[in-house]
């Protein structure tokens, strides 16, 4: 079987719900609130391990309150993983979310910079992988001389990567296909001219648009574009990007069309957001070949 690495963050997360953001200062009561295992590396983790693949997540947090509730969580998945023990303290978030699903995220713990740690599991772990999940995270930048040889075998989020921004940039050359979402992007001719760019010497770029969908672009230039499924409501948009990347990927792995990928992709991202959750309980690969027949053939 294929053998995945993820490497990125976790953290520990309050989650907000207020009716709408408001434009001057107030006073507002919280629709509901909550506190769950977050990290854009072990949504995808744990999205990829429900759907029945191998696979294995690197990643960092502390010894502290929250860095015990993520350990807690990912052995309730029965994921495999190991971590750099953080010298200061797990990250933590306050997520602030509207009734449209915009957010807001307030980074309130970050985490030691620079922080010496043993190579030698990523070493063994990035060799032994087929494919690695790469996140934009600080500790990652510490594992670039290992990473530098093995570019035809990563696929590297960006996340909202406005074109511009040196500290997503750092991490592209390292990889071999790339996700992002519009988010920052303000036309469709900067789109363009973005995804052109970052598609030379790549095998392809993926972007995520909310609610308009998503599109894919070759290498060759072919370019197959995706909507969403109306049919799933919003609880929570949380994770619905690393979702996405799971779906895809699962359908790459079992020899799916590219356009057949992004479908994947937006099922089980359309799944994640109607859970409270980075990942919807729910989840397993009979659920998504079930729906993919259902919804597409």
């Amino acid at each position: 079987m294929t053998k995945i690495l993820v490497i990125g963050t976790t953290s520990w997360d309050t989650i907000i719900h207020v009716d709408e953001f408001p434009d001057k200062p107030m006073t507002l009561f919280a629709g509901a609130y909550k506190q769950v295992l977050g990290g854009t590396a072990a949504g995808k983790a744990i999205n990829l391990h429900k759907l029945g693949l191998d696979v294995t997540l690197a990643t960092k947090f502390a010894d502290d309150e929250a860095g015990k509730h993520i350990d807690e969580a990912l052995n309730a998945e029965n994921l495999r993983f190991f971590y750099i023990k953080d010298q200061k303290n797990t990250e933590m978030h306050t997520n602030l979310m509207d009734a449209q699903g915009k957010r807001i995220s307030i980074y309130t713990h970050v985490g030691q910079a620079n922080q010496d740690f043993d190579l030698s599991p990523f070493e063994n772990a990035i060799e032994e992988a087929d494919i690695i999940l790469l996140d934009i995270c600080e500790f990652v930048k510490h594992l670039f001389p290992l990473l530098k040889n093995h570019k035809r075998k990563i696929w590297l989020d960006l996340h909202d990567y406005d074109g511009k921004n040196p500290w997503h940039k750092a991490f592209i050359p390292y990889a071999n296909a790339l996700f992002m979402s519009s988010d920052s992007i303000h036309s469709e001719i900067e789109l363009n001219s973005l995804m052109f760019g970052l598609v030379k010497n790549k095998e392809f770029i993926v972007c995520t648009h909310g609610k308009l969908g998503s599109e894919i672009l070759m290498s060759n230039h072919q370019r197959y574009a995706e909507g969403i499924l109306a049919q799933y409501k919003a609880v929570d948009t949380n994770g619905a990007g690393d979702a996405f990347i799971s779906g895809f990927l699962y359908a790459n792995l079992n020899q799916k069309s590219i356009h057949d990928c992004l479908k994947y992709g937006t099922l089980v991202a359309g799944l994640t957001v109607t859970s409270p959750h980075l990942y919807s309980p729910e989840l397993n690969y009979h659920w998504l070949e079930r729906e993919f027949k259902r919804n597409y053939l």
